[in-house]
Formats: C-alpha cells, sequence, structure tokens
C-alpha cells in the first residue's frame, strides 16, 4: 500500500511539475487548455451565477480551511487522536499554506485578464483554494476510506469529496480569479502532498505513540494501512 501511494505521488508530483515548467516557460499548450476551459465555464455566467459561486466557492478559502483545520484538530485531540491531530494539522498548514505561498513567489503569475468577477490579490499560481480543499477535504476521504470497510460508504465519501474539490476548481475559473492550468496545478500539488502525508503518517505513527506513552499520555491515533 505504501509502495502504491508513493508511486501515486510522484506522478502528481510529476504532472505539476510539467504544469509549472510548461506556465514558467509559457508554453503554447498550456495556453490552449487555459483559453478552451475559460471559454467553456465562463460562456454562461451570470449576475445570480457569480453572486452564488463566490459564497460557495469559500468552502475551498485559505482561511475557511484553517478553521475548517483546526475544528478537526479539535476533535482528533478530544479523542485522544494527539498524532493524528498534529499530522493532519502541520499537514494542511505546510503544503497549501507554507509550500503553496513559496511557490507563488516563484512562478510569479499575473491574474488572468478576462472576465473578472471577485477580487484577488495575490500570485495566480498555483490555486490556493484548489490546492487547500484537495489537501483538507482529500485527507479526510481518503483516511476514512482506509478505515471504513463498508464499500457503498467508501465509494459515497469518495465521490463526496471529488464533487466538493471539482466544485472549488471549476468556481476559480467561472470566477475569472484562475487559470484553468492554475487550479489543475494545486489539484495536482494538493493530491501528492496528501498521499506522501498518509504514508509520512504511518510510517511515523508508532514511534511518536511510543515517545507519548513514555510521558503517560495514551495516543488513540488508529493505523491507516493494514
Amino acid at each position: 500500500m505504501k509502495k502504491t501511494f508513493n508511486i501515486t505521488a510522484f506522478i502528481f508530483l510529476i504532472i505539476f511539475l510539467i504544469i509549472a515548467a510548461g506556465v514558467m516557460t509559457g508554453s503554447r499548450w498550456v495556453e490552449k487548455i487555459d483559453l478552451s476551459l475559460i471559454s467553456l465555464l465562463q460562456a454562461n455566467v451570470t449576475e445570480t451565477g457569480a453572486s452564488v459561486i463566490s459564497i460557495l466557492t469559500n468552502i475551498g478559502g485559505v482561511e475557511e480551511i484553517i478553521i475548517f483545520t483546526l475544528a478537526a484538530v479539535i476533535i482528533l485531540f478530544i479523542r485522544k487522536m494527539y498524532v493524528a491531530g498534529f499530522w493532519f494539522g502541520l499537514t494542511v498548514f505546510v503544503s497549501p499554506g507554507v509550500l503553496v505561498s513559496i511557490i507563488k513567489l516563484i512562478v510569479d503569475r499575473d491574474r488572468p485578464d478576462f472576465l473578472r468577477l471577485a477580487f484577488e490579490s495575490s500570485q495566480s499560481f498555483p490555486s490556493g483554494h484548489s490546492t487547500a480543499s484537495t489537501v483538507f477535504y482529500g485527507l479526510i476521504a481518503v483516511s476514512l476510506i482506509l478505515l471504513i470497510h463498508t464499500l457503498w460508504k467508501r465509494v459515497l465519501i469518495g465521490i463526496l469529496a471529488f464533487v466538493l474539490i471539482s466544485f472549488v476548481m471549476a468556481s476559480r475559473i467561472y470566477l475569472g480569479v484562475h487559470f484553468p492550468t492554475d487550479v489543475l496545478a494545486g489539484f495536482s500539488f494538493g493530491t501528492a502532498s496528501v498521499l506522501f502525508s498518509l504514508v509520512l503518517y504511518q510510517s511515523v505513527r508508532t514511534k511518536f505513540q511510543a515517545w507519548l506513552s513514555s510521558k503517560n499520555i495514551q495516543d488513540k491515533s488508529p493505523s491507516l494501512f493494514q
């Protein structure tokens, strides 16, 4: 299982690097993808639609994800899953937080100058909303899928997470605040982060639990890979 996760994570990381390289070198294929998907998603923009989506898109907002993450960490701590809580919070802080901020500065891509329906001041690549939603909802979904053995529940969780993440990605293009390659890069980077993080959690969980046990602290963080 760990090997599969690592290989899949590397594939998504390579996809991200290819998109990043294409954006930084101004490749023609990047422009084609961006223009075609922008035309598709902004073809039927309405004032009502823009108003509704500008609110709903915040389910993937960085600030909102931080609040959701704090709530998740508190719940895990209350359930005495200290290692899991620390791991979850650190993953969200490092990937869509620290690393995305650094990548934005390196790539330094301007926002689209097409139909703009919302205001954003930071750099465009990669999409913070797309990365944050992929990491947050992806971590929860994959963890639950690994822990739950009922097939229909696993499928339902996977579908719900995919729909949430896909909506956030599409909404950023619809609102004109991101190029399609921004959100695709955010999804790729976020997915790689989720998979690498899950492997890391499984690798260090027992060591941290042993350390906590030496301090007379009982930790109930579950094993994700059977």
